[in-house]
């Protein structure tokens, strides 16, 4: 890439740079999303699917085991994940650990 010294450049010459700069952004950024579209377009032809259905896909997520349970009720579980449970919170207000509460 050719080096450029902008301390010698007048106030004109720069702005015709920085216009010439954003016109060059400009279309590589409409060619490289020309580029992105057709291979997307490729993918979604060989898949079978509609592009509809493949935006509207979530990701499954496999069920994570509990961790803790409530020993004063045992159908009372939870992951370790999220916000605590009410009967986390109070058991760790009443003295007890996490590890106490461990399945």
């Amino acid at each position: 890439m050719a080096s450029i010294n902008l301390d010698t450049l007048s106030v004109a010459e720069l702005d015709k740079l920085k216009y010439n700069i954003e016109h060059a952004i400009s279309n590589r950024k409409q060619t490289e999303l020309l580029d992105v579209r057709r291979k997307l377009d490729a993918l979604v032809e060989e898949s079978g699917f509609t592009l509809q259905e493949i935006l509207e896909a979530k990701s499954v997520r496999k069920p994570v085991q509990p961790k803790y349970r409530n020993p004063e009720n045992p159908e009372n579980t939870w992951t370790g994940r999220g916000r605590r449970p009410v009967w986390v919170e109070q058991s760790l207000n009443a003295g007890k650990t996490l590890e106490d509460l461990l399945i």
